[in-house]
């Protein structure tokens, strides 16, 4: 771990090649007043938009939208089965396509709107936040991505619920996935990487507008509008009230982010469900669901470090308490990690999400060749599905970090318990993207999505 300063709190960092955008990023944050001890960049740290992808950040009574993530509750799940790689090989090809024929990826969703009363409850309770943080501090509830409300429609409750239902159970795209990876002893197990899809989107799209709203209200000058933060502070424990309207608006936040982890969670069992039926029709009884791990890594908690309650956001980053079970994912090409956290202090009780990119999505399809990479992935045992491969060039091994090298950075905050070799990935094409404006006027996809 190296510290660097430069900013009134120190910056701790497992990233041995921080790139300068990231570290400067990481300097602002370490510059808010009201973040706390000291900023932690983990192994696979990278610049992300305001707050670093990678990055632990622990905020003194406020909350940020953006040291979250647009994906809310974005996540790793993998279950064991009971099958040798041998038994599951034959069955790969016809397996991989059913699962990228039941579960939809990119922007597709499903046909028919899911009607799960869990589900429902969560995305009325995530608008019941939106709709009282609007009332509270008179911001405009609306489906625009840019910090100016004006770009979108208004945000309604139907449109909002209607968009949750048909999109849980479904995969995204960017960096997303469904795989089947071989341990060690050649046992066969389904790992998943998915988030809130657009839920979280329009939850932190229009919280981060509220934040903005409240720094300009208090006269807070940002070094970025990505660093945006909310009050927060605890409830009076003789009322408790939550303060004045704009605390009203934090505790809103901290509601529909609660429920937007939520539905990030049951997104997840869904498609492990879906994979599981689709295995189990050839395997009967092959999911062994007892020993489950589904897990976030853009969420905020309140938690107790170095003395103090605060407000640890994870934007990028795993839960990594001593014993707490920790996934970290390579490529397609690589493979993956399942890790049990150390509770290192320093690194406020985390770990890496992921190896972490070298390369952008830009210099990576501009510099990756598309048939070397594919080798590459076949040589390590796995096969690449998706509706275009071209389309996910991006998402080549060779896009990123060296994941052993990774976890070798980060042996001081999780220990290995088993490393996977991938079998098969199943990937979703991303849209094709807006032409970039101005960073201060529009929403900036960030390299997590």
């Amino acid at each position: 771990m190296r510290v660097f300063d430069g900013a009134p709190l120190p910056v701790h960092s497992w990233a041995p090649d921080l790139e300068e955008g990231a570290l400067r990023q990481a300097l602002n944050c370490a510059s808010l007043p009201v973040a706390a001890h000291h900023v932690a960049v983990m192994a696979d740290g990278h610049q992300g938009y305001g707050v670093p992808i990678g990055a632990v950040l622990a905020l003194d009574g406020a909350i940020s939208p953006y040291a979250v993530g647009n994906d809310i509750g974005c996540g790793m799940a993998i279950v064991p089965t009971r099958l040798t790689r041998d038994a599951i090989l034959p069955a790969r090809d016809e397996t991989m396509g059913n699962v990228s024929r039941s579960i939809p990826s990119g922007m597709s969703s499903h046909r028919d709107p899911v009607h799960d009363p869990t589900i429902d409850a969560l995305l009325h309770d995530a608008f019941d936040a939106l709709e009282s943080a609007s009332a509270a501090c008179n911001v405009a509830l609306s489906t625009s991505q840019s910090v100016r409300g004006d770009r979108g429609k208004p945000l309604i409750r139907d449109d909002f619920v209607a968009r949750g239902r048909v999109q849980v159970g479904t995969l995204g795209s960017g960096n997303h996935f469904i795989e089947l990876l071989a341990g060690p002893d050649d046992d066969v197990w389904v790992m998943l990487h998915s988030g809130s899809r657009g839920v979280g989107g329009q939850i932190c799209n229009n919280f981060h507008r509220m934040a903005l709203r409240w720094c300009e209200h208090e006269g807070i000058a940002l070094e970025d509008p990505g660093l945006a933060w909310l009050p927060l502070p605890a409830r009076d424990v003789n009322t408790g009230v939550d303060g004045d309207a704009w605390a009203q608006v934090g505790r809103a936040y901290e509601r529909a982010l609660r429920a937007g982890l939520a539905y990030a969670q049951h997104n997840r069992h869904r498609m492990l469900t879906t994979v599981g039926d689709i295995i189990e029709r050839r395997f009967p009884a092959a999911l062994d669901w007892d020993r489950m791990v589904n897990i976030h890594h853009n969420d905020a908690t309140l938690e107790t470090h170095f003395g103090a309650r605060l407000w640890v956001h994870r934007k990028g980053a795993v839960k990594a308490s001593k014993g707490t079970p920790t996934i970290t994912p390579g490529s397609m090409g690589t493979g993956s990690y399942l890790g049990r956290g150390l509770g290192n202090p320093d690194a406020f009780e985390s770990c890496s999400h992921g190896a972490g990119r070298v390369r952008s999505r830009g210099r990576a399809r501009q510099e990756l060749n598309l048939q070397q990479e594919l080798a590459a992935i076949t040589a390590a045992g796995g096969k690449v599905f998706a509706a275009s491969k071209e389309a996910v060039l991006d998402e080549m091994p060779g896009a990123y970090k060296d994941l052993d090298d990774v976890m070798a950075n980060q042996a001081d905050l999780v220990e290995t318990v088993r490393r996977f070799t991938p079998l098969g990935t199943y990937k979703g094409a991303d849209a094709p993207r807006r032409k970039k404006q101005d960073r201060a006027a529009t929403w900036r996809p960030e390299e997590e999505r």
